[in-house]
């Protein structure tokens, strides 16, 4: 098997079928597609037997009789994958035709790099996928020596679905559980620990923006998991930890952390909560980023603001330098602050 497509899937009827088309029209022959079923209530299930029976040889399908999460989905499928390389789709997005035979074929001509990178195209329907992709020239793709170039891993995106990953490089080094933006845990660290990246610029992946019902449609509603993003950070430095890599991208990483981390805080900017409620959060953020990552007003904004809008670090670094940096107990102080929040809106 030369690739292994993980799809977790939870009452996307209405993509679906879309993301299934996208992948059963590969033109990369001896691919598998693994979809989870992660406790739908829609027909979801209903249509993959649908594909199941049409494509019996190219789709499984896990069910899982309680909804357990996208990241335990993932974690399922790659522990009965069976490809020399392993990608994600969520189940509201669309790839191109091509996308997969490009990617192995680009990893076979050089010599199976551990991470292979295709584009990224934001879309808000399925124009590409019934225009048949018309336009969409395809490119040749270009080795990353990481070691070399550490600097090219910040300009990523953490999404784990425009990437291949090399089997071997991930079986034991699953998804966090229970945690939101995964993604950025595994992108990141599997990138840091990858010595070769084959990229390619091609406009492959359709991530499907604004949708109501997808994987895409966290809104800016009051978040009670805000701190799911400590133990996400946490994990980029404890894998490269293990890997004897820290030591060598220890700027890079704490670049990432401090980045990551402070993108809640501009997600706060956007909650319909007062204004009084949004600052104390954000000091609250700010200040927990520094103890734990380093000051991240060093860090020139040129560089943040690739990461975080440019207005909403000016914001951040007023509110910070109204505080106290030897804040304690920032952690608790913030959970209590969102759980009092929630219980007055």
């Amino acid at each position: 098997m030369k690739v292994s497509i993980i799809v977790p899937v939870y009452n996307s009827k209405k993509y679906l079928r879309s993301c299934l088309d996208s992948l059963v029209n590969q033109t990369l022959s001896d691919i598998e597609i693994i979809a989870i079923d992660d406790a739908s209530t829609d027909n979801s299930l209903a249509i993959l037997k649908e594909y199941q029976k049409k494509y019996p040889n190219l789709i499984k399908i896990i069910r899982n009789e309680k909804n357990m999460g996208q990241s335990i989905a993932r974690n399922k499928g790659i522990k009965i994958a069976k490809g020399d390389y392993i990608g994600f789709l969520d189940s509201d997005d669309y790839v191109n035709y091509n996308m997969y035979k490009t990617m192995y074929e680009g990893a076979v001509k050089n010599n199976y790099p551990e991470v292979i990178i295709t584009g990224l195209n934001f879309v808000k329907d399925d124009y590409y996928l019934k225009n048949n992709f018309i336009g969409l020239a395809r490119k040749e793709g270009r080795i990353i020596d990481v070691l070399k170039n550490p600097n090219f891993i910040l300009m990523q995106s953490p999404s784990v679905c425009n990437k291949l990953f090399r089997k071997d490089t991930i079986k034991d080094k699953l998804f966090l559980e229970g945690r939101m933006w995964e993604d950025v845990a595994f992108s990141f660290a599997k990138m840091f620990n990858a010595n070769r990246i084959l990229v390619f610029n091609n406009a492959d992946y359709f991530y499907r923006k604004r949708n109501n019902e997808g994987v895409s449609s966290i809104g800016f509603n009051i978040n009670p998991h805000l701190l799911d993003i400590i133990d996400v950070a946490n994990r980029i430095a404890s894998e490269t930890i293990a890997s004897n890599r820290y030591d060598i991208f220890k700027n890079q990483i704490k670049f990432i952390q401090c980045a990551t981390c402070l993108q809640r805080a501009e997600e706060i900017m956007k909650w319909q909560i007062p204004e009084n409620d949004k600052n104390n959060l954000c000091k609250l953020i700010s200040i927990l980023v520094i103890q734990k990552y380093g000051d991240w007003m060093n860090i020139p904004i040129e560089y943040l603001s690739t990461r975080i809008g440019f207005l909403e670090l000016e914001k951040l670094k007023e509110l910070t330098n109204e505080c106290n940096l030897e804040t304690k107990n920032l952690e608790e102080q913030l959970n209590n602050k969102l759980t009092d929040i929630k219980k007055n809106k």
